[in-house]
């Protein structure tokens, strides 16, 4: 039973450049499947539910189900041999977690916890693999969800490798936008509460170094707080902020 109840590559400057509200939402399995193959595909799976703070599952454990978020909030997050947690992600409605193993056979190489009261589908991997393979709408939203996944994971790597940490911030600050940002006058809301500690953890940098560089952001009037959601001021000028940086960087090592 599963756990709870019932041609050339853009740069990395470029790709967050490029990110805007909305467009970096991952791929909705209630909005791509048809009414009669979502309810054949409900029928096929059993639905959970997870309070605030329940593991789906935990890493290392037995690859059994995959679990497509029907509400709520979950984090994926590793757990690394020296006992550092480090956040991989935040997932909502109509998304997937439990991959990369989608049809199972391996164990988990990461672990999912609920951030808020939250349901799901729970279904195996052979029952999602002989499913798929009757209809190809739901074989073509997984291809997409695990390409956005993918994306996700990669953008996460290439954070980590950036050097300093207020740039390493503006990178995953337009990263979350994109992901849940919802438009507010001239900003965007980043509709989901993240803590200085998963923030850090995302970003490879301290709580401290953390905050030292979200305190510079709402100084500069590029961030603000609201009941501890960030709102992104002025995104543009953050864009701003790293095409300017990737520029200097660029002339610099041309002069080397």
């Amino acid at each position: 039973m599963p756990k709870g109840t019932g041609n050339s590559l853009p740069n990395d400057q470029e790709m967050f450049l490029a990110t805007r509200p909305g467009r970096g939402h991952p791929p909705n399995l209630f909005s791509a499947l048809d009414d009669e193959v979502l309810a054949s595909f409900e029928a096929v799976c059993s639905k959970t539910k997870f309070e605030i703070g329940q593991q789906l599952f935990s890493q290392e454990d037995e690859h059994s189900y995959i679990y497509i978020i029907i509400d709520g909030l979950i984090q994926t997050y590793y757990v690394a041999p020296t006992g550092r947690e480090v956040t991989l992600g935040y997932w909502s409605a109509g998304d997937l977690v439990g991959g990369p193993d989608i049809f199972g056979g391996n164990r988990h190489v990461w672990s999912a916890v609920a951030n808020q009261p939250s349901q799901a589908f729970a279904i195996t991997g052979t029952a999602l693999r002989a499913f798929a393979s009757q209809h190809p709408s739901l074989s073509n939203w997984l291809v997409d969800a695990l390409g956005f996944k993918l994306r996700w994971l990669s953008v996460l790597f290439q954070i980590q490798g950036t050097d300093r940490v207020e740039d390493r911030l503006a990178k995953l600050l337009l990263l979350l936008a994109e992901h849940f940002g919802e438009p507010q006058g001239q900003g965007v809301l980043i509709s989901t509460k993240i803590s200085q500690s998963d923030l850090g953890s995302m970003i490879g940098a301290s709580r401290q170094w953390t905050n030292r560089a979200l305190r510079l952001f709402h100084e500069k009037g590029l961030l603000a707080f609201q009941s501890r959601y960030m709102l992104l001021s002025d995104p543009d000028a953050i864009r701003e902020h790293l095409r300017t940086k990737g520029s200097a960087q660029q002339s610099a090592s041309r002069r080397r």
